[in-house]
């Protein structure tokens, strides 16, 4: 490995959650992961990103009341 890479691994190992490490590469994950391209982060705004980040977050939050049922498996 090379001394860069080390020296970024160590900033995952040593991070208490309190923030992002790598906020400019969680960003470009979280357009990827619902399927923008490279490319089509080359070609839109900022905020076309964002609109669309969002609009696929609140498409996909689900809210449901919890059961008896549910709390009891999270007791149990």
């Amino acid at each position: 490995m090379d001394k860069e890479l080390t020296e970024q691994l160590k900033k995952i190992k040593s991070n208490n959650n309190s923030k992002e490490i790598f906020p400019e590469h969680q960003f470009i994950s979280s357009c990827l992961r619902i399927g923008l391209t490279i490319s089509d982060l080359r070609e839109l705004t900022y905020v076309d990103v964002m609109k669309i980040l969002f609009t696929f977050i609140d498409s996909n939050v689900i809210q449901k009341e919890a059961t008896q049922s549910d709390i009891d498996k999270l007791l149990g």
